[in-house]
């Protein structure tokens, strides 16, 4: 190494690391340099012009796995991979004509474990004259390890970061779910103790003004005892429509099908209704046919569904309306069609309709009921393997539809 590197040399490599006045501390700069050269932590190499190596530094020496007595006299393709020999070679005539280069390359140690080194040569000059080369390199191998692991953990990261947006959006979307049904809940619960209270107070206020009025007139009595009769009734179809609907939601509850003439249901239905309509001053106009029609059903829930249907034609139909009622006997099917000219539903809550607890919005004072009615009708229907639609324009009326089959062997 002597020969390669003359104090001036020393100085020069010196400067690129320390400053002019530290170096003039130092006595011997070539010493300094020899302690500096073997103090490094990364791979140091001194070449010769005709590039064999004339030093190499203890660190170096442990990542090649060669002592330095062994390393010193080797030719430096002698560490390089056999597929990096070109690179390597065109490394060192670029130094030799630029006065540097570097290289990512691939340095075989004494026991044939390639090692991934990036090494800097450069050129140590006398003048005009390159008298040898000095190599640095810093062992990647660990660094590359830890890029390609990662590299191949990127595809599973960006999968994983897909995932966890999908279950973010899923928890979200459910939240809101949740707080729709509680806030549809809560409306329900307040609007069925609205129901509960209006028929409770007419029951309760006239039987105790027919208890604080002995004489009473038997007249007065007997109209009052009849919308007592009438509200009881109300307060029960309530109840019974709220707690059928939740035994349904359950699955908990069985049809009790028998043979039944359909005309005759809806008939009596119908009738229980007259009344309502005369007091409103709807026209209820009904086509019924004359002859019987039976099919297989519940007689008593299925009662229960086109009473509601009927009450809501009824309800949601202002004075002077019209609702219009009618029977089609099908081939294999019975069709019920219920007709109003009330004030309909708006589109954009048609589709919620179906919906347990909602209520489309209406003026307070037409919005009475604790919308399960339709809810209910359509658990009805469904459990008869019937269909239900509904066409509803908002301000001129809706129309429901029920198609139910009929009993296979009835010729009708």
């Amino acid at each position: 190494m002597s020969d390669i590197l003359g104090n001036d040399k020393v100085r020069e490599l010196l400067l690129e690391h320390f400053d002019h006045q530290t170096l003039l501390q130092f006595g011997d700069w070539k010493e300094l340099f020899l302690s500096y050269f073997d103090a490094a932590q990364e791979l140091l190499l001194i070449l010769n012009s005709d590039g064999y190596v004339t030093a190499v530094n203890k660190a170096g020496s442990r990542e090649l796995d060669y002592p330095p007595s062994e390393a010193i006299g080797k030719h430096f393709t002698e560490f390089i991979d056999s597929d990096n020999l070109a690179s390597a070679t065109d490394m060192i005539n670029k130094a030799l004509k630029e006065g540097s280069s570097s290289l990512e390359v691939n340095l075989i140690s004494k026991f044939e474990v390639p090692k991934l080194f990036i090494l800097n040569l450069r050129t140590i000059r006398n003048g005009d004259n390159i008298i040898g080369l000095l190599g640095t390199g810093k062992n990647i191998s660990y660094q590359k390890k830890l890029e390609s692991e990662l590299n191949d953990l990127k595809p599973k990261m960006i999968e994983l970061e897909r995932l966890i947006n999908l279950e973010r959006s899923r928890v979200l979307q459910q939240r809101s779910v949740l707080e729709e049904l509680n806030r549809m809940k809560n409306e329900f619960m307040s609007n069925i103790s609205h129901e509960l209270r209006t028929p409770l107070a007419s029951i309760v206020g006239f039987s105790e003004t027919i208890a604080s009025d002995p004489n009473m007139p038997d007249e007065m009595k007997i109209e009052f005892n009849y919308i007592i009769l009438n509200e009881g009734k109300r307060l029960a179809r309530l109840i019974n429509e709220v707690l059928e609907l939740s035994r349904m939601e359950t699955g908990k509850i069985v049809l009790n099908k028998s043979k039944i003439d359909i005309v005759r249901t809806l008939r009596k239905v119908i009738d229980e209704f007259v009344t309502q309509a005369v007091e409103k001053n709807i026209t209820l106009s009904v086509e019924l046919p004359d002859n019987q029609i039976m099919i297989e059903a519940d007689d008593e829930r299925l009662s229960m569904a086109l009473r509601a249907v009927v009450n809501n034609a009824i309800k949601f139909t202002n004075e002077l309306g019209r609702v219009k009622i009618i029977l089609n006997n099908l081939f294999r099917e019975v069709e019920i069609i219920v007709a109003d000219t009330g004030i309909g539903i708006p589109q954009d809550q048609l589709p919620n309709i179906f919906q347990k607890f909602h209520k489309a919005t209406r003026p307070i004072e037409e919005a009475e009921g604790v919308g399960v009615g339709l809810v209910f009708v359509k658990q009805i229907v469904d459990l008869h393997k019937g269909l239900i639609n509904i066409q509803s324009e908002e301000h001129k009326g809706t129309t429901v539809i029920i198609r139910l089959l009929k009993n296979i062997k009835d010729k009708n």
